[in-house]
């Protein structure tokens, strides 16, 4: 990491300025190295193209346009495993190359490199769902929501996406290499993305995985942010959702900034 980190500021606006480096310090590695942020471009946009030309005439929704009911899944699937490069691998592989060495050794808040590397995520999640988003008004998306409504959707799905980094922090942290960590996470990220109503109505789910479904987090997030996005209201979705975030925020935000003060101590 070449950008210095000022001591000079006390206590919290010492930690705020050390986040906001190093997010730049992460943001600048996106540009660096593009290929993983195509690898998190390309997925959606491969998953709203196949899914609409190939399963979409076999999927009934509401409201008949399966394109408008797909894409807000697929933003949904973006931040879902958005973070798994970004935070659970990159965090194991700093973890182990040395990097944790270098910041042991300058005067940062230890808790803003996670806090750095978090906001880094969510800027990442933001370029994903702005291209995939043009990419789903190409091929005949449209928002129905008013601009407040968009903004709402987009909103609450990165809320969710930087509450479940959080969780990623915590795998990567712990993990033994950043093998490890993805598989580690990738299981559980399959299930809490696919166990949803990402791509397809629960109401086609039997009666105990489609309760499942409705209780998840994903659900209640895309569920909101595709009302939003279609003109609709969210009813109380989102306001579960938001609880989903920050009971994930309250439990983990301290959980991971113990752990890693724990293995950069060690």
């Amino acid at each position: 990491m070449s950008t210095p980190v000022s001591a000079g500021a006390p206590g919290a606006l010492q930690g705020l300025n050390d986040a906001r480096l190093l997010a730049g310090r992460n943001m600048r590695h996106i540009r660096r190295r593009p290929d993983q942020l195509m690898a998190a471009v390309l997925q959606p946009i491969m998953f709203f193209i196949l899914f609409t030309y190939i399963f979409g005439g076999a999927i009934t929704v509401p409201g008949g346009d399966y394109k408008q009911f797909l894409l807000p899944g697929v933003f949904g699937q973006v931040i879902v495993f958005g973070g798994l490069a970004g935070m659970c691998v990159g965090i194991a592989e700093d973890m182990r190359n040395g990097m944790m060495d270098r910041f042991r050794s300058l005067p940062i808040n230890n808790a803003a490199v996670l806090f750095g590397r978090t906001i880094a995520e969510s800027v990442r999640n933001l370029i994903a769902l702005i291209v995939t988003g043009a990419v789903g008004l190409a091929f005949g998306f449209r928002f129905h929501g008013s601009f407040t409504d968009t903004l709402a959707g987009v909103g609450i799905l990165l809320l969710f996406g930087f509450a479940l980094s959080w969780v990623l922090a915590c795998v990567g942290i712990t993990a033994s290499s950043a093998e490890g960590a993805q598989t580690t996470a990738m299981p559980w990220l399959f299930l809490l993305g696919f166990v949803s109503s990402a791509f397809v109505p629960t109401t086609a789910m039997p009666g105990w995985l489609k309760a499942v479904a409705d209780h998840s987090p994903v659900t209640l997030t895309i569920n909101a942010a595709r009302a939003w996005f279609n003109g609709a209201p969210p009813g109380d979705q989102w306001w579960q959702s938001m609880v989903w975030s920050a009971a994930l925020l309250v439990i983990f935000v301290p959980l991971a900034t113990r752990l890693f003060r724990r293995a950069v101590a060690a």
